[in-house]
């Protein structure tokens, strides 16, 4: 699967669309923020263009989406309809879960449309219901801690302790960058680091284990790596932004930062419990690698 948000319209984006299917990608689900232009059918119609207009795609609400939304989250049902084998429930893209494919996953505005309680209540109560191996919660909007740049805390850490509660893996947008933490204990103990353990390459997710990650780099822009706010930190596993790149907790040097998506590859080996990730950009660059262990 692929993850991408913050996507804006023209030769990046749709270079983006072209990855996915350079990568082979089964379906991916977009972070929100679609076109910035509040306009559904064009968003659809230069994604067909690349995609077509069945290749399986989720979608989970962005700041840029609000006013038009019921106009996209129509194509997004459209789409769903399409899905041979996937099942939503709720308001889709806003407070809903899927699973497609063995995967669940919460598409969820928390921070972005609707009550944070209800958000949290939803969150929690969908995950305990659910019982696939593996799970992932999705957001548009996401905490300053655990982004590269100066966005402010827009979800709650409580809906976050929920996810990792259940071992979900956390993935956000709303920052034009990339960032991706180490396996996290903690959620919310900025104190502690949020729990962060274990080596930048090798996550581990199960109750009360989780990672999260940022994927920002849809095709709007790329924004800077906030030193002042984030330069102490200790959890990162892997960032790249406009003006910095660290690489599994080593810093490379002499890049031009390019849009990009994060491709999440489930049962590898036939091991149920076995996952790689990935973020390549529309170079052929790939920027970021891990292995994942379900435990």
């Amino acid at each position: 699967m692929a993850l991408i948000g913050d996507q804006g319209t023209g030769s990046d984006t749709k270079a983006v669309y072209e990855l996915l299917l350079s990568e082979k990608a089964d379906f991916v689900i977009i972070l929100g923020d679609f076109d910035y232009g509040d306009d559904p059918d064009a968003w659809a119609d230069e994604m067909d263009s690349v995609l077509g207009d069945s290749f399986p795609v989720f979608g989970v609400i962005g700041n840029h989406d609000t006013d038009a939304w019921s106009g996209y989250q129509d194509k997004l049902k459209a789409r769903l309809a399409k899905i041979a084998g996937a099942s939503c429930e709720g308001d889709l893209g806003v407070k809903s879960n899927c699973t497609y494919r063995g995967l669940h996953f919460v598409l969820s505005g928390l921070g972005t449309k609707g009550s944070d309680g209800d958000h949290e209540k939803h969150i929690a109560q969908v995950l305990t219901a659910d019982d696939h191996l593996w799970s992932i919660c999705t957001f548009h909007k996401n905490q300053r801690d655990l982004q590269a740049g100066d966005k402010p805390d827009d979800l709650t850490w409580k809906a976050l302790q929920a996810c990792q509660n259940d071992g979900s893996i956390i993935a956000m947008g709303h920052e034009h960058s990339y960032a991706r933490t180490r396996t996290l204990t903690d959620v919310g103990n900025k104190g502690a680091a949020h729990g962060a353990t274990g080596m930048a390459e090798l996550l581990e997710v199960g109750p009360g284990r989780t990672f999260s990650v940022v994927s920002g780099l849809g095709g709007k822009s790329i924004r800077d790596w906030d030193s002042g706010l984030h330069g102490n930190e200790n959890w990162w596993g892997s960032v790249y932004t406009k003006n910095y790149w660290l690489k599994n907790g080593v810093e490379e040097e002499n890049f031009e930062a390019e849009h990009g998506a994060l491709f999440l590859r489930f049962f590898v080996d036939s091991d149920p419990n076995a996952a790689q990730g990935y973020f390549k950009n529309i170079k052929g660059d790939v920027i970021d690698e891990f292995d994942i262990v379900h435990k």
